[in-house]
């Protein structure tokens, strides 16, 4: 017979445990299915989600440096995302998957909250949001967080930055001839 008496009220008991265990894999199937959903590639080229992402990131990290005209913006941003998928699509395919997969969690509302703090999407978002929700991002508490910032802002950097295009926008008149 056992001793009812000892049993502490805090103490999980194996049904408690089976339930929470369920859950947690509920909630993290619903998110990875979001995050499958929301996917920033397919095929080769950024899916609505990922341009949108990469666009709202684009104008957060090097966004002073755009012409103020929308139209002249707008092309600039055209050209980035194109020059964009066919940086991503240089890389190995591993690399490729872990890119996909932050896209999709940046494209979607729930982990977007969770890793910026910004509830607009990125296309809505004003350039005051992007900026906080960068900011967020790049002195969150939490590593991963951080090395997703890191990740993200060098790939937005090394996109822009290496389309000869862009380098006026920037000062850089180009290399020096010999």
């Amino acid at each position: 017979m056992v001793d009812r008496s000892i049993d502490h009220p805090l103490q999980p008991k194996r049904r408690w445990f089976l339930k929470t265990a369920l859950a947690i894999g509920a909630v993290g199937g619903a998110l990875g299915a979001l995050v499958y959903w929301h996917r920033g590639m397919s095929n080769g080229k950024l899916t609505e989600h990922g341009r949108d992402v990469f666009r709202g990131l684009t104008m957060g990290i090097v966004g002073p440096m755009l012409p103020k005209d929308k139209a002249q913006r707008e092309a600039i941003m055209e050209g980035h995302l194109t020059h964009t998928e066919a940086f991503l699509n240089g890389m190995p395919n591993v690399l490729q998957i872990e890119v996909n997969a932050l896209l999709g969690l940046l494209g979607n509302f729930p982990t977007r909250k969770m890793l910026t703090g910004m509830g607009a999407s990125w296309s809505e978002a004003t350039e005051d949001e992007l900026a906080q929700a960068i900011e967020t991002m790049r002195l969150n508490p939490l590593p991963t967080t951080r090395l997703t910032y890191q990740v993200l802002r060098s790939l937005v950097c090394m996109s822009f930055y290496s389309n000869s295009a862009h380098w006026p926008l920037t000062g850089y008149p180009g290399p020096v001839q010999i």
